[in-house]
Order: C-alpha cells, then structure tokens, then sequence
C-alpha cells in the first residue's frame, strides 16, 4: 500500500477503472501506482491527473450531497436520495438528450428524454420547435437548482412546465436509484418510518411521492401530458398551448 493506491482506494476506484480512465494498460496503471519513476512522464501525468479529477468530482458530489441532506432530511414525503434522484435526471435530460438533439437535431424529438415520456399530441403542436426545446433544457436546470435548495415547483408560483417536468421525472428517478446506487452512497438511506404516528416514507416509496406532489400541485394538470391517451388532454392543450407552457400565470389549482 502506498498514498497513490490509498487515494484510488479512498475514491472507491478500481485498478482497472482507473486505469481505462487514464488510457492505459491495467499493468501500467499497476506499475505506475507502485512506483510512479517506473512509468514515462506523460504516463505519470495522465495517472495522475485521473486521481485529481476524480477527487475533484467527489468534492462536488460530497458538496451537493450535503445540500440535499439539509434540505430534504425532515421532509417526510420525499427523501434527500429521492430528491437527488428527480434533480439528478433533470440535469441529466439537459445536458444530455437536450443538448445533444439542439447541437444535432437527428432523431425525432419525441424519440428523447423527457419527450418520449410525453403524449405525442402535445408534439403534434410543438412541430420540433428549437426555441421550445431550449426552454424545457433551461426550465430542466432551474427547477434542479431549486429542488437542491429544498424547493418544489409545488411551493411556489410558477410555470406549468416546472410541474411537468417533474411528473416525466419521476420514473427515470425511480430507476436510476435502482441501476446506479453508487451515485447515492454519499446520502443517508432512509426506510419508512412504520409508525402510526410517523409518516416518515423511504427512499424506495415512490407511490407516496406521487400521491404527494398530487397533493401539493398547484395545476391540477400537472402529469396530464405524460399518460398516454389521456381524455383531458385536447380539452388543456386547446385552453393552453405548449407554447405558453413557462409562462407564469395563475395555476388552475389542485382537482
């Protein structure tokens, strides 16, 4: 054992992760990390440098974990790993799919996160308009932000959008906690409370999310678009059209 291995280990980094990182071989990485005079310059460079940006990258998760701790740790209808989740996927989506289709429109638009959640009518009136797409990626980013500092697009007024976004979130949260819980081992996992006079849910109670944002929604609409053949669609869509889906009216209020 010596400091390089210790940090790779710290990091919770394989040899062999770290090592295709860098671009090298396992056995480099190997000679490397047991004595760095044993590799090239550049080779020590690189190797090192893999160590740094993952450290760096680790900072920034412990950061942003400790945010979302703080301020979801006494919500007792979301928890801080599922809050985590919700804005995770929304960055994801904006610095992902979004941006990619913006940069290289190739594909249909309703062929990407989150639109392939959506029902197709509402793209019947959006014709893959870029202008459109570009205020989904930036509406993407501020309601991540906000969620961070422990705010809902249900705790204040606000766009309609803000709530759709959340609503298309929610099952790529869901399953994203399932595929990747490495990216949650920096959060306090949390289980229900089981208790009659505590209704304290955990991390995996993805249906009590759902009842309670129906709970707090402020448009009555707010998962709509994203229930495949839903009647009240046409009806919304007609009194409002997606186009002034990040206007900021007055919500129609909870049904």
């Amino acid at each position: 054992m010596n400091e390089r291995s210790d940090r790779r280990q710290t990091l919770l980094i394989t040899q062999s992760d770290a090592a295709l990182r860098a671009g090298v071989s396992l056995a480099t990485w190997r000679r490397w990390e047991e004595d760095p005079d044993g590799v090239s310059a550049k080779t020590r460079s690189t190797c090192e440098q893999v160590l740094e940006d993952e450290s760096s990258h680790s900072q920034a998760l412990a950061k942003s974990a400790e945010a979302f701790e703080r301020s979801w740790s006494s919500c007792h209808y979301l928890s801080p790993r599922q809050a985590y989740a919700i804005a995770s996927v929304l960055d994801l989506w904006a610095d992902g799919e979004i941006q990619d289709w913006l940069r290289a429109p190739t594909e249909p638009l309703h062929t990407i996160s989150p639109f392939a959640s959506f029902d197709r009518r509402v793209l019947f009136h959006v014709h893959e308009n870029r202008a459109w797409v570009e205020s989904v990626r930036e509406r993407c980013y501020a309601v991540s932000d906000e969620i961070e500092r422990g705010v809902l697009p249900f705790d204040r007024e606000g766009a309609y959008m803000d709530e759709l976004l959340v609503a298309a979130s929610l099952s790529e949260a869901e399953t994203m906690m399932n595929d990747m819980p490495d990216l949650f081992r920096q959060l306090e996992p949390r289980k229900d409370s089981g208790s009659e006079d505590d209704h304290t849910s955990g991390d995996d109670a993805w249906g009590s999310v759902s009842d309670a944002f129906d709970d707090r929604c402020r448009w009555d609409e707010w998962e709509v678009p994203i229930f495949r053949n839903h009647p009240f669609l046409p009806a919304f869509i007609a009194a409002r059209h997606p186009f002034t889906w990040f206007d900021v009216v007055p919500p129609s209020g909870r049904g």
